[in-house]
Formats: C-alpha cells, structure tokens, sequence
C-alpha cells in the first residue's frame, strides 16, 4: 500500500485544502490513503476520519510539533475523546521530545522524527539520544523529502538504519495539490484504519519511495523503488531461515553466501567454465568441445 503520511488541511497555517480535496487528489494520484497532519492542532481529527468513511478512502490523522530538539509528527492509537480535546497541550508550547515519546508512547501511539538532517535546522545526532521514561525512541524516521538536499536524505536513512526502525515520507503539501504523492510510504501489509496504520509502523516492513523524478534530493542518485522495497520485504521476512542478502553481504557464520560467492566457487572447481583451462565441468579445456565418450 502507498500511503502519503504527511499532508497538511485548512486548519494548519498557510494549508488552503479540505479533508474532500485533499482525498480527490490523492485519488487522482492512485495513492491508497494519506495521513492529515496538522500542526499543532488536533481537534478536527475525528470529522477527517468521518469524512473519509462516508467517501470511502483511508485518511490517518496526525499531529505535527515543535519540540525541544527538532520537528516531530505523533499518531495516536485511536481518534478518541482525549486527542480531539488535545490534551496534549498539556506538554506545553514547545516540549521536550522526551515528553511527546512518553504521552503518546503510554497510549499506544507512535512519533515519527521529522527532517533529522536539514542544513543549520533539524535535531540532528540528537535523534538518538531522544528516549521516553522507558528507553524507548522514536518509532520511525521521515527520510525522503524533495525540499532536502540529497546529503541530508542520505543522512536520514543511516539514522534509520542504526535506529533499527523503518523509514517513511510524505510529500508535506500545503497549498499545491499535484504535489500529493510526490513522496509516499510504501507498506508491505494492508492498512485499514488508524490502529492497523500505528501497529505496522511500529514495525520494519515500510520505506520511503520516490514516486516522481526527485532530482537533486535523490539518496545515492536513485530513489528507492517499489519492487526494490517488495524484494527486501521478501528477504526480512526469511530471516529466520537465515536466508542472504543479495551479493552475499551476509557472511558471519560462513554458510551465507551471496549469489557472487557461488559463482567463484563454481569457476573454481570447473563446473562452469567455458573457456577451456583446467575446467573438468560440462565442458573441457580442449578447444571448449566436449571430449568424446569411451
């Protein structure tokens, strides 16, 4: 499922669209949901999921904040009564990213870290260090943004990637709507609702994916794939039977080896050699013929 998880309605500070307007386009673009992530504001959450059954289409809510060290976007387990009251205003006006882990950590939520590496801005190295009262960090990290230089996207994904969580995008649209789907969160499982949207990322099983030409903000130059993320959700999900990453990166108990390794072993001991030599396989050194039987 591609989900863009960060977009903006009416209610946030320069965002001009409905939740009706921003489905439409995300329609037009064959997106299967996308997320409505105010800034600082939460009370119009629950007429977004309302809106959003009665069209039959996904819309996840979120919350955007300011804290201490850097940009953050929370999803609650659930719509209920205490986020519509926005009762984590009682955080304060700009808490520390600790405090936002703990509140929605306790009530099951999730919080995404927002532009780690962005410039002079961003909370940078800090991400790491940002821990709720149990030790637990951030749940995933936003890690593909158009506006980015492609250093920081770079950035972004190695921290996801010693974190030990997934990484994610949006296309953060405020005022243009063919921007919806510029930038998406790909997920390996079905996604049906608000619960079903927290328990998968709070898992490994979804990646940031480049759905346009992203230009000079492309990681490495290529932007991630849709069949490259469908491969690794195919090699995550065999490691119990050990099974190796492509190219055979994968050598710490000697007995997974990558498809190169295979290769060298068969030219080593003839069994694909072609080229005549010392090969004692399916062909011979003898001009690369087959030598007569008998």
């Amino acid at each position: 499922m591609l989900i863009d998880i960060f977009t903006y309605s009416a209610s946030t500070a320069h965002g001009v669209f409905g939740v009706e307007e921003l489905i439409e386009a995300a329609r037009r673009a064959h997106l299967d949901g996308i997320g409505i992530t105010d800034r600082a504001t939460s009370s119009r959450s629950r007429e977004y999921v309302e809106t959003a059954r009665r069209l039959g289409y996904l819309v996840i809510v979120g919350l955007e904040l300011e804290t201490d060290i850097g940009r953050v976007t929370a999803y609650p387990a659930q719509v209920d009564d205490e986020y519509v009251s926005e009762s984590w205003r009682s955080l304060g006006e700009c808490p520390t990213a600790e405090s936002v882990l703990d509140y929605f950590h306790q009530r099951g939520g999730i919080v995404v870290a927002r532009d780690v590496y962005n410039r002079d801005e961003g909370m940078k190295d800090r991400v790491y260090s940002a821990k709720d009262s149990r030790g637990r960090g951030f749940d995933c990290v936003d890690t593909l943004a158009v506006y980015r230089r492609r250093i920081d996207n770079e950035l972004s994904i190695e921290a996801q990637k010693v974190m030990g969580v997934g990484g994610c995008a949006g296309s953060g649209v405020f005022d243009d709507l063919s921007d919806i789907g510029y930038c998406a969160t790909l997920f390996a499982d079905q996604v049906t609702d608000q619960a079903s949207f927290v328990a998968a990322m709070r898992g490994v099983l979804h990646w940031a994916v480049g759905l346009r030409d992203l230009g000079q903000a492309c990681p490495m130059g290529v932007p991630p794939r849709y069949d490259e993320a469908v491969e690794e959700r195919s090699l995550r999900s065999d490691e119990g039977s050990r099974r190796p990453r492509r190219g055979g990166d994968d050598r710490r108990d000697g007995r997974n080896r990558g498809r190169d390794d295979r290769r060298r072993d068969r030219r080593d001991d003839g069994s694909d050699d072609r080229r005549g030599g010392r090969g004692q396989g399916r062909r011979s050194g003898n001009g690369g013929r087959r030598r007569p039987q008998g």
